[in-house]
């Protein structure tokens, strides 16, 4: 075989072996992914209205469901407002907030269809006996989620993280940018005296250790854990989200899923509402008293808020106006509609990598300009035709591959052209 066939059998080897381990090992890496969001319409940083993201899509599957940021919506939550007042006609059995009194009042909201129930009131009664406060945690297994919230501080010896804590945070090295900025916590100054059952995801509705602002704060960090506060929990239960769905962007924005809200924060992770906002009224209000009496009719709320608004009770109340607060917080760029890039097969790939290797090598026959011309215009050929995939045929491929199969196969041309072409004269 002569010296220039050798050459060429060298390039298309070494070429495809360079794409081989680029489509099998660098990318499923991401190492390269920066190269292939160039051409993508995804630009997952982003979160301007009109922008295009990704959902979070598990490893094992080939396809990108990629969706646009929304504008805010002024639409009104669809709950119902259960207000806990001070029991005029003594309804209650027990007194005016008493953990029985809210296991019926939950027992009650539950047979009218509510599913998902937010509890903005403190649940703190250390002189009850166990059994009492056992009622309501045995009232709030019927529902599919409950939110309920507590302020937290910091103080010189931390506390363990309290399971329903635990259960709505996510690790601190999941935080995208770093959480070193974020308001540090690690007690509880009202602590619930319910052990609340597995349906429960408990955050903060303030932060002792920090001034108040008219900003909201939206996480902490306690210990190597990323707490949050309880009306963002209301939101995502409002999405059915859980924690661990959450993308947390430090200075950015707080993402709900693949399908929520997206809830931009400062380096401290403050939410800074539209001051100017104004809510509109809730669906439906009834009174703990009477949510017993409270018409079924019509009524099409699967989710709840429990909070105390009566002149003794209010003293109970953790967060004034949750209603308000939700949807101030439901005033913020959503994700909306979906748009699926389908990967090319695997087999097609390899193809794909295979004759652009081969193309290097022949193109070793041509001069120095034809040569180097011709490696020009296959990549911009390579890129205009991924760039037509993703954007108008709706496929995908990580262009990176092919780029660097064919970098690799001009690298070698440009060393081996001048031996190989002199072993053809």
């Amino acid at each position: 075989m002569s010296l220039f066939r050798l050459a060429q059998a060298f390039i298309l080897l070494l070429a495809f072996a360079v794409g081989m381990f680029a489509l099998f090992a660098w990318q499923p890496a991401g190492k390269l992914i920066w190269a292939d969001n160039l051409l993508s319409p995804v630009k997952n940083e982003a979160f301007g209205i009109g922008a295009k993201i990704e959902d979070n899509s598990s490893s094992d599957t080939r396809d990108r469901v990629i969706r646009e940021v929304a504008p805010p919506s002024h639409s009104a939550l669809d709950y119902v407002v259960c207000e806990i007042d001070d029991d005029p006609e003594q309804v209650n059995a027990f007194g005016i907030y008493h953990p029985a009194d809210l296991a019926i009042t939950l027992h009650n909201l539950k047979e009218q269809g509510a599913k998902r129930v937010f509890l903005s009131t403190h649940l703190h009664w250390p002189a009850h006996e166990p059994e009492e406060n056992s009622t309501l945690a045995t009232a709030m297994r019927g529902f599919e989620s409950v939110v309920v919230t507590a302020p937290l501080r910091r103080t010189l010896s931390s506390e363990p993280l309290p399971p329903a804590f635990m259960l709505a945070s996510i690790p601190a090295s999941e935080v995208v940018g770093g959480s070193e900025f974020f308001p540090i916590v690690n007690s509880l100054s009202i602590p619930p005296c319910i052990d609340f059952p597995q349906n429960t995801f408990a955050g903060f509705n303030v932060l002792e250790s920090e001034k108040p602002s008219e900003s909201l704060p939206m996480l902490a960090r306690w210990n190597d854990r990323i707490v949050f506060s309880s009306v963002l929990l209301g939101l995502m239960q409002n999405s059915k989200i859980t924690p661990d769905q959450l993308l947390v962007q430090a200075g950015e924005y707080i993402r709900i899923g693949n399908s929520g809200n997206i809830i931009p924060i400062d380096l401290f992770g403050h939410f800074h509402p539209d001051l100017s906002f104004a809510a509109k009224s809730p669906p439906r209000t009834i009174t703990s008293a009477l949510s017993a009496e409270a018409s079924i009719i019509g009524a099409t709320q699967r989710n709840a808020i429990l909070t105390a608004t009566g002149n003794r009770t209010s003293k109970f109340e953790a967060i004034g106006d949750p209603y308000f607060k939700l949807s101030q917080l439901a005033y913020t760029p959503r994700v909306s509609g979906a748009e699926t890039l389908s990967r090319l097969p695997s087999w097609l790939e390899c193809i794909l990598t295979a004759d652009i290797a081969i193309l290097a090598a022949w193109l070793l026959a041509y001069g120095h300009m034809r040569r180097n011309t011709a490696f020009l215009i296959s990549l911009i050929a390579i890129w205009l035709i991924f760039l037509t995939l993703y954007h108008i045929l709706h496929y995908w491929s990580p262009v990176s591959v092919y780029t660097l199969t064919l970098l690799a196969g001009w690298a070698l041309s440009a060393i081996l052209a001048k031996p190989a072409r002199r072993a053809l004269t």
